[in-house]
This record gives structure tokens, sequence and C-alpha cells, in this order.
């Protein structure tokens, strides 16, 4: 028996604190958006990153002279861009006054940099090379494959760069108050998790509310349910917020942790990724010790907390359509709650689409990934929210040991129609090919 205790202790003791930023992570992401227009001219969802390592031919040019361009209308226009760096850890370095990070090579490019842009600002193939921008070198970029392309840009290390215009921000942070507004979105971190979730128009609006917050309940049990551990969005603490913020994205990271018993606690790093109209997290799950070990199993049950909302609509993976959520259907979204499924919409009444798609990678797809939904007929609760809407992640002793990535994406798009709705979810699910060439004159 003495055993068996201090295997649990460790368990505690690594499991939970390596499997945290996941933890963490399904707490954080289940709230933010994504717009997709439903018109024919509608950009594709998302954004690209092109990889440092992916394209040797700049390595050592400098960042200044860089510039990323597209053909749209047979204009060459340039784009919004923006590079960010990554540390020997994969890690992305932020602007930190206690913390400074220095660059292995300031202001060259590097195989730890990256290009970032948006894919709605992608144009056709062209001939840079007969365009009035001099440059010492091109590079085409494609997104998506050969046969059917989403789009081209072209990254031009520019002989004489032009000073750099003003350019379009599609995304910012406001550090004081700890909010973020994009263009289609806005929210703001009241507590630990976001309090205030608002679609909006346009850049700098905050609207209005629709969220009394994120929920996030994780229960553990081991020893066949001898001992059980609960712990919920209530238990999580906060510290070292830091930002870095540019034309495209704005990245959050903060520190987390949450007590445990004998002096232990689950902690980790995230980072958010705020773009246009979607918000992406990723991280890596590091399992030591498999849970079946110590007869361990638990789930974890993420989801907004809406305010009322009468005539919203369900669609996710297996549906061909949705259950109206009213009074009159309460036992259909009862028997919803809990379907199989790797993506779920909400289709609210005011017209937009709040869209939730995990990746599991690795041994993480041996999870039961749920939906989770409640709409009860008496009223808020005691957190004024009513309509619940989110995930449930149940048989964590499936996992093994290994590392093992996680990514999840929220969005609200603008269309109802359930093809606009397969089309994001497979953007997310399988990202576009991205290759890249030297232009020839």
């Amino acid at each position: 028996m003495r055993g068996i205790k201090k295997a649990c202790v460790v368990f505690l003791n690594r499991v939970q604190r390596l499997r945290s930023p996941a933890f963490l992570l399904l707490f954080l992401l289940i709230l933010q958006t994504q717009n997709v227009s439903a018109t024919p001219l509608s950009p594709f969802p998302g954004a690209t990153v092109v990889e440092g390592q992916t394209v040797p031919f700049l390595h050592g040019r400098a960042i200044a002279n860089l510039r990323v361009f597209a053909f749209v209308g047979k204009t060459f226009t340039p784009i919004p861009f923006q590079i960010d760096e990554r540390d020997h850890r994969d890690r992305w370095i932020l602007t930190s006054t206690t913390q400074p990070k220095i660059d292995d090579t300031p202001g060259r490019f590097d195989t730890n940099d990256v290009i970032v842009f948006m894919n709605r600002d992608l144009g056709e193939r062209g001939s840079p090379a007969r365009t009035t921008a001099e440059a010492a070198l091109w590079i085409e970029v494609r997104v998506g494959d050969e046969t059917h392309p989403l789009g081209f840009v072209y990254i031009g290390v520019l002989t004489t760069p032009p000073e750099l215009p003003v350019p379009h921000v599609y995304a910012r942070a406001d550090v004081e108050t700890d909010r973020i507004y994009a263009e289609r979105y806005a929210l703001a971190f009241g507590a630990q998790l976001p309090t205030h979730l608002a679609f909006v128009e346009q850049l700098g609006d905050f609207g209005t509310n629709t969220i009394a917050g994120v929920r996030a309940v994780g229960e553990v049990r081991l020893l066949g349910g001898l001992f059980t551990l609960r712990r919920s969005e209530q238990d999580m603490r906060m510290e070292g917020i830091t930002y870095r913020a540019g034309p495209v994205r704005v990245i959050r990271r903060a520190r987390y942790w949450i007590p445990l018993p004998l002096g232990f606690r689950a902690q980790g790093r995230l980072d958010l990724l705020f773009y246009r109209d979607f918000v992406e997290a990723t991280t890596l799950v590091r399992i030591k010790i498999p849970p079946r070990l110590v007869l361990g199993d638990g789930e974890i049950k993420a989801y907004f907390d809406f305010f009322r909302l009468s005539d919203a609509q369900l669609l996710f993976e297996g549906e061909q359509s949705g259950t109206l959520t009213n009074g009159g259907q309460i036992n259909e979204e009862q028997a919803l709650s809990g379907k199989p499924t790797h993506w779920a919409a909400l289709l609210r009444p005011d017209g937009k689409v709040v869209l939730l798609v995990v990746r599991l990678e690795g041994a993480l797809q041996q999870l039961e990934q749920q939906l989770y939904f409640d709409n009860p007929q008496d009223g808020p609760k005691d957190n004024g929210g009513q309509t619940r809407f989110g995930f449930l992640f149940s048989h964590i002793n499936r996992l093994t040991t290994g590392t093992h990535r996680l990514s999840v994406f929220a969005m609200v798009l603008d269309s109802t129609d359930p093809e606009d709705i397969h089309r994001a979810v497979n953007a997310f699910l399988t990202p576009p090919a991205v290759s890249v060439a030297v232009v020839q004159p």
C-alpha cells in the first residue's frame, strides 16, 4: 500500500504538471473567434506561417529589406506581414522587461524566424521581376497544392527598400487592461479566463458581451476512484503576462498554476495567438507515466457559458442538421450532448456561427472527444450564464508516454451554410501545404 501511495504522489507531481498545458489550453481556447465570409470572393480562412528553415535563401538577409507582395487584380500590392522568432526551445520570443530575449542574429533573418501573413491577402500568380520593385531576390510562396492553389505571395529582398507604409493592423492588444481588439471580435481577461467576448465589425470596437464566462472542470480519479481530484477555472492562478504585437497577430503568454495536495501544483505556460478572425493555440503534452499504471482515469470539460440563446442550432461531425435549443426540444438537446465529435458549431440567432475545432495528434487521438451542450429551461445559473457549449474529453487512461501535440482553434463565421462551415473545419484539421521557390528572372 505504501508503494501505491508513493506512485500516486509521483503521478500528481509529474503527470498533472506535465499535462497541465493541455488542460489550460482547453480552458482558454474554447472562447475565441474567426470569420469566414460567405461571398463568392471570400478569402480562405486562416493565416500562413512560412518557417525559416524552409527558406534558406533568406538566411543572413537584412530583415529591414524584406517586403511581402501579392498580385491583386494584376496589381503588385504590398500586404501586411509579420516576422516573429522562436528560441532554442521552440517558444515564441516575446517582449519582456524582466527577461529580455537576445536574438542570435539581430536584424538578420535566420532559421528560427517565421514570416506570417493572412490568407485573405493571397493573390494570383505573377512575375515580380517585371514590376518596378527592384530586388536582389524574389521568392514565390504558394499556399495550397499545385492543381488548386489558394493563392500566392512574393517575398522580396529589396535593394533599396522604401520606407514601410503604415501597415493595416488586423489585431492589437491593450496591455494595461488585458484586452484584445480584432476586426471581428473583442475579448477581455477579467479573471484568469476571459469574461468578455463580443462580435464586432471593426478594429477598436469592444462590443456587447455574449458570455458570463468560460468554464472548465477537470477530474482525475486514482486507484479506481479511491482518490479523486477535482479542479475548475476558479482554482487557477495566473502570472507573468507578456505580449508581442504586430500588424498580423498578437501573441499573449501567461504562466498558470493550480494548487494540488501535498504542496504540489500543476503549472505551465500558454501562448494564445490572436488573428483578425480566429484564435489559435498549440501545445506539446509530455506524458512520462501512463495513467493506467496508477489505475488513473478522468475527464476534462471546457465550455462557453453563454447568456440565454433561445433559438440557436447545433451542427457537428456526423450530423446533417442542427437541433433548435428552444424549450420544446429539451430532450433532444440532452441526447445530442455526449456525441463523439472533433468539431462543433453553434448557429446563433444573430446569424453568427461559433465554431470549435480541436486537432489531436499522437496518443492524444485515443482520448474520447464529445460534444458538451446544456440549455436548461429553469433560467440562468448562479454564475449568470445558461447556454453551455463546448467539449468533454474523457478516458485519459488511454494515454501513453511520449510527447504529443494538441491544437485548439475557435472562430466565428458569418455564414450558416453547412458547406462554409465544413470548409472552415477542413482548413484547420488539414492545413493547406506551403511551398516556396526562388523566382528566376
